[in-house]
């Protein structure tokens, strides 16, 4: 019986060891599958670097042929004449010579090479690696020398073969090569590919890899034996050995469900009657559980919502008519990144710690309750507007004191939200509502953590639920119209491009800036709808105005990361700019540096690149920027954020932060232009520190595009 009961362990363990012998040999097998791959792509590269070599090599046996053929003491003019031909004729040659006796008589072409013309070659080392021109003379044969730096200074080898007359020397022709030229072919730049002597010297290609997985095969051309070599990518294993892990995770699956059926499925159904029995005889237990449950938070023991509101209300039924309360709602900022790094266990100890810490502090408040999550509220009874501001601290210094949890030391801080009895409301409900919207407001704020509810903040938040439910009827109604604002060169003056900005012309409330709007369109799921709108109207504008005779100038679009989510977003993009049968690079969209800094978007912003769209990083400098950042980002200009050009005069830090912006771009190849330019001063400081374009106020506001017509036309 004893057997019996080990029997199924026995052949799972049995069948887990063959498996893991079987994804071994595997494995093995895949490894050395991709190692011959990537040893066969090296012979292709061996044999390509092999036959650009003799190319070259064969325009030194032609000139070598026309040398005996014509003989050395031919007419000069002949002699030039054909070795312009010739190099015209071969591509990618430094230079081709004929030295009679070793002395460098005829050279083309002359241009950056006349300092070995009338050298020989035997006298001066600068020309030759030691032996190798007698080498090339008693082999008779084409030899290489080099790789080395040439005598006009560039890395490269010489071909070189002697001339016989009979077996009289007679002289030697050699064609000179940059090795930049012969590796270009071969090794692509991207390549890992690396070229060196047998003895391992390293002559060119990518820097030698350390790691001892490396492949070579050898390259035999004339005098000199090479090896050429890479390094299997340490990638391409993992991703061999990420495929064996994923099938012995699922095998490793199913063994543990097998065990967990075999060996407690019968255990499951006694633990079931066993509970059933107990929760029977506990019933009453139970129920009084039960009412502390709907009262009272299970993880901190205070009152939940569901208390707290039914308190209230019965207080305020009750109050007496010079009665005042403060409702302070508050949470903890960032919270969600506690239980996603520490786990949700760290993030209810959190919880119940500070839950304990407020309960028990000095604070005199009517009541303390746990509505949901990291939310909290506090009822407080007659607090005057500096007991209020001294409460609101009291309450960031106890949260912000440092908690101790699963070993981390924590820095908590908190947005808070107050409302106010009767001044706000008299009704439960609305006051816990208008608590938690002042919260909300209270996180954009940056002089202080607290906010007390006022009438402005719930018209705004009305003007945004009024926006968000007429959004789908304005993107049907063509609500939506393109203001330009003109991009102007610092150093002429002259339109370079311009800006199109979006406005929602409200049939009620008039023309209403994005900066009304645009968060609630992001709200609605609408961004990429009024994205492509955008784009169409831009693509449209264009026609009419290149129909009305008006030279296209370049027009940016700002773009959000959502609509990069677009499925066939490059098909799409192009099949309207042919529609409208317009050139790319009449488009530019602007992204922010959140946007740029999502990896999954860079084949993306590659494609519009290489397509000849114009992409830039928008408000540069505002959010997550740095150089290192910069040598990855897929585009092709930066925007420099208003915020520090409205410093220039004011601020030296963001005077700094502006040079430094405009030396980078430079010396990275990235065009730039500066937004936000509202004063002669601004536009002196950045034409005196060289920044290309600027666009703003100074110039010109955003314009409907009957005025850019006017404009242009003028």
């Amino acid at each position: 019986m004893a057997f019996i009961n080990k029997k199924p362990f026995i052949i799972i363990l049995g069948f887990l060891a063959v498996l893991q012998l079987a994804l071994f040999y595997y494995y093995s097998l895949s490894v050395t599958r991709e190692y011959r791959a990537e040893k066969a792509d090296l012979a292709s590269q061996a044999i390509a670097l092999a036959s650009s070599i003799e190319e070259k090599a064969l325009i030194v046996k032609g000139v070598s042929s026309f040398i005996q053929t014509t003989g050395f003491d031919a007419e000069p003019v002949l002699i030039n004449q054909y070795l312009r031909n010739t190099y015209e004729n071969s591509g990618q040659v430094l230079n081709i010579a004929i030295a009679p006796a070793g002395v460098i008589r005829y050279l083309y072409p002359l241009s950056g090479n006349t300092e070995i013309l009338g050298k020989s070659l035997m006298l001066d080392p600068a020309l030759s690696t030691p032996g190798l021109v007698q080498e090339t003379i008693l082999s008779r044969s084409v030899t290489i020398d080099g790789p080395r730096t040439l005598a006009q200074g560039d890395y490269g080898m010489i071909i070189r073969q002697a001339v016989y007359s009979g077996n009289t020397y007679q002289g030697i022709v050699s064609v000179s090569v940059r090795i930049s030229d012969i590796a270009g072919q071969v090794l692509p730049a991207n390549s890992s590919g690396y070229v060196t002597t047998e003895q391992g010297s390293f002559l060119f290609g990518s820097p030698v890899p350390q790691d001892k997985d490396q492949i070579t095969v050898p390259v035999e051309i004339y005098n000199q034996h090479w090896l050429l070599g890479t390094s299997l990518s340490p990638h391409k294993k993992w991703e061999l050995l990420r495929g064996i892990l994923w099938i012995e995770l699922a095998f490793l699956l199913i063994s543990a469900f097998t065990l967990y059926v075999l060996w407690h499925q019968g255990r499951f159904h006694r633990e079931l009657e066993r509970v059933v029995r107990i929760r029977t005889q506990d019933l009453h237990v139970s129920k009084q559980l039960f009412e502390k449950l709907a009262n009272y938070d299970s993880l901190t023991e205070i009152p939940n919502r569901r208390f707290f509101m039914d308190d209230l209300q019965r207080r305020l039924q009750c109050t007496e008519p010079t009665q005042t309360y403060t409702l302070f709602f508050f949470d903890l900022n960032k919270f969600k990144e506690i239980n996603d790094t520490l786990g949700h266990s760290t993030g209810d100890e959190v919880i119940k710690r500070l839950a304990h810490r407020l309960h028990h502090s000095k604070l005199s408040c009517e009541m303390l309750a746990r509505t949901g999550g990291d939310e909290f509220v506090m009822l407080f009874s007659d607090m005057n507007r500096e007991h209020i501001r001294d409460t609101a601290a009291s309450i960031s210094a106890l949260i912000s004191e440092t908690l101790l949890v699963a070993g981390a030391h924590l820095s908590l801080s908190t947005s808070i939200g107050i409302s106010l009895y009767p001044e706000h409301s008299e009704n439960a409900e609305e006051l816990l509502n208008y608590a938690a919207m002042s919260m909300n407001a209270a996180k954009a704020l940056e002089d202080r953590n607290y906010f007390v509810f006022d009438w402005a903040l719930r018209e705004k938040l009305e003007q945004k639920s009024m926006i968000s439910k007429y959004l789908h009827t304005a993107l049907e109604r063509e609500e939506f119209v393109l203001y330009y604002q003109p991009q102007i060169d610092a150093g002429t003056g002259a339109m370079i491009g311009m800006e199109a900005l979006i406005r929602w012309n409200h049939p009620e409330k008039g023309l209403i800036g994005p900066g009304a709007f645009i968060s609630a369109v992001e709200d609605a799921g609408l961004m990429i709808q009024l994205t492509d709108w955008v784009l169409k109207e831009v693509c449209r504008q264009l026609c009419e105005w290149r129909a009305q005779g008006m030279p296209l100038l370049r027009t940016s679009i700002n773009i959000s990361n959502s609509w990069f989510y677009n499925r066939n977003l490059i098909e799409n993009l192009l099949a309207l700019l042919e529609h409208h049968r317009l050139d790319t690079n009449v488009l530019e969209f602007e992204i922010t540096e959140s946007t740029a800094l999502l990896e999954e978007h860079y084949p993306l912003l590659q494609q519009m690149r290489d397509c000849g769209i114009v992409v830039s990083i928008d408000d540069f400098g505002t959010k997550y920027s740095s150089l290192n950042y910069l040598k990855h980002f897929p585009v092709n200009k930066i925007k420099i954020d208003r915020t520090f050009i409205a410093g220039i005069g004011v601020s030296s830090i963001d005077e700094t932060i502006i040079k430094s912006i405009v030396y980078v771009a430079s010396q990275l190849g990235y065009d730039l232009i500066a937004e936000g330019v509202e004063t002669p001063e601004q536009a002196e400081f950045l034409v005196r520190h060289q920044c290309p374009h600027i666009q703003g106020f100074l110039f010109y506001p955003p314009l409907p595009a009957e005025e850019i017509m006017k404009l242009v036309a003028a």
